[in-house]
């Protein structure tokens, strides 16, 4: 768990401090859109350092292309 809380910890810190001059003089609109566009990932850092069984990415795809996958590999066979 420390060990994945030390990899999102970098991540978080190279973010802020590359996109630092960019945030600090777009407007608040877009402000806003970075904030929404980073709440998925704060979502799936909490799941990777905690280690949690909550819907992640892999559960979403399955349910997406799950069934269509199933159907394509029967008509194959």
């Amino acid at each position: 768990m420390l060990g994945n809380l030390l990899v999102v910890v970098v991540i978080v810190i190279a973010l802020l401090f590359l996109d630092r001059r960019a945030f600090i003089r777009s407007e608040r609109r877009t402000k806003i859109v970075y904030l929404l566009l980073l709440l998925p990932a704060a979502y799936l850092s909490v799941i990777f350092i905690l280690q949690l069984p909550w819907f992640d990415l892999g559960h979403l795809t399955k349910a997406i292309y799950g069934w269509p996958a199933r159907q394509i590999v029967a008509l194959l066979k």
